[in-house]
């Protein structure tokens, strides 16, 4: 795995946690621990997993409302799960998949066995397209239904956003470091609708060097202002002394030691709706 995927696994018992985040960081993997519901989707919130693996049992909830919560935000729906659980009777396990999970593992388990289950799971969101494989963002079938479920909605705000400029900057800095961009405007489009925006909001990939807001109408222009500015804000930053020259220019070290003016990173955004 070029870029690790991440998993968040929410555990209370500290020795299976720390075996759970050994073992399969040791395997590729980037790995978030959470002991409890809140903690959980404060970390969801934050940044999407690739996949949940989710006790039943926690201390201040239980993993089936827990993902009952997170099925019916837009922005954490599609986000693959697996139940890991000492509740293995048929009923239980009914439940769990009931809610959306992807598998049920009763506890005590084989790890190997495991490893195959969650790799499984991740691979089949990456076959049906679920998420951005670089932004970990939902796209391709859950972006365009999210989209479609908003248009023609007078309530609904869309909005499109695009990083301009950043195939110059990948042709100076590389792959990784315009990967590392697209990460960062992803996390910053989050932390806005985060904090402007509610609950029923929608964050997506649209392309690779695009992203789409769905949101309460009345928030949209400023959530899209809000966006603009911090990116434009600290633009300069992602290049190597970067000195900013106006609105459109910087003065940079290349990758090579060399001293050159390029073309600075924008995010443009465009209302649709």
């Amino acid at each position: 795995m070029t870029d690790p995927v991440r998993l968040l696994i929410v555990e209370d018992n500290d020795e299976i946690a720390e075996m759970l985040v050994l073992f399969l960081g040791a395997r590729g993997y980037k790995v978030t621990l959470a002991t409890d519901g809140a903690s959980a989707a404060l970390s969801v919130r934050e940044s999407l997993p690739s996949l949940l693996l989710l006790d039943v049992g926690l201390p201040d909830t239980d993993g089936y409302e827990l993902l009952a919560g997170f099925r019916r935000s837009p922005r954490t729906r599609h986000i693959p799960a697996i139940f890991l659980t000492q509740r293995s009777k048929k009923a239980d396990k009914l439940a769990g998949l009931q809610l959306g999970a992807d598998d049920y593992i009763t506890k005590p388990f084989d790890l190997e066995e495991l490893y195959l289950r969650v790799q499984n799971a991740v691979q089949r969101a990456l076959r049906e397209n679920l998420n951005d494989p670089l932004t970990g963002l939902p796209a391709g079938g859950v972006m365009r239904e999210e989209v479609a479920a908003a248009r023609g909605r007078p309530e609904r705000g869309l909005i499109e956003f695009r990083l301009r400029h950043l195939s110059a900057f990948r042709d100076q800095y590389g792959l990784l470091a315009s990967t590392d961009v697209l990460r960062y405007t992803a996390l910053l489009l989050n932390r806005v609708l985060n904090q402007l925006g509610t609950a029923d909001d929608f964050l997506g990939c649209l392309a690779e060097e695009a992203f789409v807001v769905v949101c309460a109408a009345d928030r949209a222009d400023l959530i899209q202002r809000t966006a603009v500015d911090r990116f434009d804000r600290d633009a300069a930053q992602h290049y190597t002394l970067g000195e900013r020259l106006g609105a459109d220019q910087v003065r940079a070290r290349l990758t090579s030691g060399e001293t050159a003016v390029l073309p600075l990173l924008r995010l443009e955004a465009q209302r649709v709706q």
